[in-house]
């Protein structure tokens, strides 16, 4: 009964891990940039079996949520006419320096941060926004007139891709950095990319299907519970016998 036990509260962390990747998923259905996430699961084999055999076989019970993959898919645009809103059509991100940390991210939800009496392009929590370059963008004044050339913008922006966007590791809804996996970020030069002034990229996460995998999910952490359960009960019969 310790076997059963063993796969039935395996299971109940791997399909915990899973109904909060989902439930993340739900929370950013309306997040510019967002890109929904699944969970892999693998089996636990990790005890030899008792064979003479070569190689020799391995046995196991239960699974684990092996890791968590980012969908890098394309997401529909939203027309906002605004001139700080970007999107890229294509497979690259946008470069961010966040306090000296450089993160990529797809939300052209841009804004103007004003610093030293300049102004730069940012996200919308401060981030600067950087050029082809990994240099701060500056907002130029036309004329003294105290408003700025939007349109310019659409040139220096940045756009970098990656040989294997699938591997960003994620550190908010919208930012990811670049691992040994992605690969390193290379810049756009040869125009792969295009980028829309006015649009937005909306979240790639699918509601319908996300409550669909939701409900999987639940089902299966459900019966992984009456497996603990009832691996407890027969273990509590058992002990009872042997009195």
């Amino acid at each position: 009964m310790k076997t059963a036990f063993h796969a039935g509260a395996s299971g109940l962390m791997a399909y915990q891990q899973m109904l909060d990747t989902i439930g993340n998923n739900i929370a950013n259905v309306n997040t510019v940039g967002y890109k929904h996430q699944t969970t892999n699961f693998e089996d636990l084999l990790y005890v030899h079996m008792n064979t003479k055999s070569a190689p020799e076989l391995l046995k196991g019970v239960g699974t684990k949520a092996a890791y968590t993959q980012l969908h890098s898919d394309q997401g529909a645009f939203v027309t906002t006419g605004g001139k700080l809103d970007f999107a890229i059509m294509g497979d690259g991100y946008f470069q961010v320096d966040n306090e000296g940390r450089r993160e990529f991210t797809r939300n052209g939800a841009f804004a103007i941060g004003l610093r030293s009496r300049r102004a730069y392009l940012t996200t919308a929590d401060g981030a600067y926004v950087l050029d082809a370059r990994g240099r701060r963008i500056e907002l130029k004044e036309i004329d003294g007139t105290g408003t700025y050339d939007f349109d310019a913008l659409k040139e220096e922006i940045g756009i970098f891709r990656f040989t294997n966007p699938h591997a960003l590791s994620p550190v908010s809804s919208t930012r990811y950095l670049e691992s040994e996996e992605s690969g390193k970020a290379a810049r756009d030069t040869k125009g792969v990319c295009e980028l829309g002034q006015g649009f937005l990229e909306q979240s790639t996460t699918n509601l319908a299907d996300a409550m669909t995998e939701m409900i999987r999910a639940q089902r299966a952490y459900q019966v992984s519970a009456r497996v603990v359960t009832t691996a407890d009960q027969i273990e509590e019969i058992v002990n009872t016998l042997r009195r």
